[in-house]
């Protein structure tokens, strides 16, 4: 049985913290290598890790300094000595069986990459995150999973970090140096990271069941109104087109990322015109015009997104 170990980067999570840890801890794969790296709590966090930790030699526990979510998990990385990679973050929870199963996927010495589906929790509420349309059951490429990925409206079961279970070697270049998270980008660092490490994917599989409960929060990185991390959202997606474009990706792919800079430039601009930012509103304006032809072509099927983009791009 291989080891996998769990990085858990830890912040201010108080109230579901103890939820997240019993779930990791309850797994019926036993062989875990479970590391917590707080950083920087204030809320009494750091306690809850230490408690666990006394009673569960499993645990980790690294307490640090604040440096951000991609710093705790690099540290976390760096620590890490299983054969198989999972991320879990501190306000989610996973059922029982979720490393079970996806680690026997892992166990086929083809498949580098084994993903599942997931539950969003908002407000006392769990709704299970379906694909609209049907992944195969059997084990697919990297242009595939790329399809998986970035074809949003299809496949929705596709898109994180934590919902997935990772062979060691795709966290590595070709160097066989370890593959970190930018550090420099405030939002963004997991979708740049896993866009870096499925270009490394020869095969991958997907379990269609849900595991993993996502916890949404009205205050978490993907609903900031600060114009400085939404710059930097779309400098993960630009950075992710420059790669796909190096490694001379499908350019329907391509067409997609640039969709999804076309879509996250639009939200940006529609909060900077919300706080009367002139500069910044015109800075994501522009990137709505770069990326207007992708955009419009791929959601011709949804003319009350086109209609919004317009309306965006006229203020």
């Amino acid at each position: 049985m291989k080891k996998i170990s769990v990085i858990i980067p830890v912040y201010n999570s108080r109230k579901e913290l103890a939820k997240c840890l019993k779930s990791i801890c309850s797994q019926t794969y036993r062989n875990l290598e479970i590391i917590c790296i707080d950083d920087g709590s204030t809320d009494g966090s750091a306690q809850i890790i230490d408690e666990f930790a006394k009673k569960e030699n499993r645990i980790k526990v690294i307490h640090k300094s604040n440096g951000g979510e991609s710093n705790a998990r690099n540290t976390g990385l760096k620590m890490a000595t299983g054969e198989y990679i999972a991320f879990c973050d501190c306000d989610d929870w996973i059922d029982e069986n979720m490393y079970e199963i996806l680690g026997r996927e892992l166990a086929d010495e083809h498949i580098d990459m084994a993903g599942s589906g997931w539950y969003r929790e908002c407000n006392s509420e769990s709704l299970e995150i379906k694909n609209k349309l049907p992944v195969s059951n059997q084990a697919f490429t990297r242009g595939e999973l790329l399809k998986y990925l970035y074809m949003r409206d299809s496949y929705r079961g596709f898109a994180y970090m934590w919902n997935k279970l990772y062979k060691r070697h795709l966290l590595e270049n070709r160097y066989g140096k370890l593959i970190l998270f930018r550090e420099d980008l405030s939002l963004g660092g997991d979708v740049l990271y896993l866009a870096e490490i499925a270009l490394n994917v020869r095969k991958a599989k997907y379990v269609d069941r849900a595991f993993y409960h996502y916890y949404q929060r009205q205050e978490s990185g993907c609903h900031t109104k600060d114009v400085k991390k939404l710059r930097d959202w779309l400098k993960a997606y630009e950075i992710v087109l420059q790669r796909f474009e190096e490694e001379q990706i499908d350019a329907e792919i391509t067409a997609y990322v640039k969709r999804f800079l076309a879509y996250h430039s639009s939200n940006a601009a529609e909060i900077a015109i919300s706080q009367n930012l002139e500069s910044a509103k015109k800075e994501f304006q522009r990137f709505m015009r770069q990326y207007e032809q992708e955009y419009v072509s791929l959601n011709s099927q949804y003319p009350e997104r086109i209609q919004r983009y317009y309306h965006l791009l006229e203020q």
